[in-house]
């Protein structure tokens, strides 16, 4: 019979360490220039401001357990995972369905804020065999960073497809970034973010797409 989740089990473990894994991997590959107004530099920073709300929204989703002066580091974040989950889970008798919410709002270098809401959300009968519908929303308030201040139009999505079997991730895992923001003074305009990674292993990864303009194709 399935366990309640009362403290991190393998497969959210799995699932933080496939979202961790995608902030590292925010600012890979190389890029090619193209008539998108936004410099390579710029775009690179976008990307990595995701990373950044991305990681401390998981640090306060998942590592209330952690000492102070680890509370940003992504080790500690997935090795810590002590966060009551059992509320946020349903057990019956052919398995569970677990709802985990992740909301955050933080400070941006320059002024506003980027917020990021979803659910880790996944489904697993008795024998640990599921599937996974995990999808984040990051969104820009006027927030300022590489002389830009950008916002979101509307918004970023990362999701996340994934099968599960005997409590663990199935490869390839597939997340997709999507979304639009807008950004000015100088340049000032809008663009898309349009990328896919694809995860084979815990340590192996590869991305394409593109982030406002600038061509990714790389390792993770």
């Amino acid at each position: 019979m399935i366990r309640p989740i009362q403290s991190a089990s393998p497969i959210t473990l799995a699932l933080v360490t496939v979202f961790v894994m995608l902030m590292l991997c925010a600012g890979c590959g190389s890029s090619s220039q193209s008539s998108q107004n936004l410099s390579s530099a710029q775009a690179q920073a976008v990307s990595q401001q995701v990373e950044v709300a991305l990681q401390s929204a998981l640090t306060a989703a998942f590592s209330s357990g952690l000492p102070a002066d680890q509370h940003r580091s992504l080790a500690a974040v997935v090795g810590h995972l002590t966060a009551n989950q059992s509320s946020d889970c349903t057990t019956n008798a052919n398995g569970e369905t677990c709802n985990i919410p992740v909301t955050y709002s933080g400070a941006c270098p320059g002024g506003g804020t980027i917020g990021v809401s979803g659910d880790f959300a996944f489904t697993l009968n008795n024998s640990g065999d599921g599937s996974d519908s995990s999808t984040l929303t990051i969104t820009p308030a006027n927030c300022s960073l590489s002389n830009l201040t950008i916002n979101g139009d509307p918004s970023i999505t990362v999701a996340m497809q994934m099968t599960i079997a005997n409590d663990a991730p199935v490869y390839p895992i597939t997340l997709t970034e999507r979304g639009g923001i807008s950004y000015g003074p100088n340049p000032s305009g809008s663009c898309t973010l349009n990328a896919t990674l694809t995860i084979n292993s815990e340590t192996s990864c590869t991305i394409s797409g593109n982030i406002c303009g600038q061509t990714l194709s790389g390792t993770c």
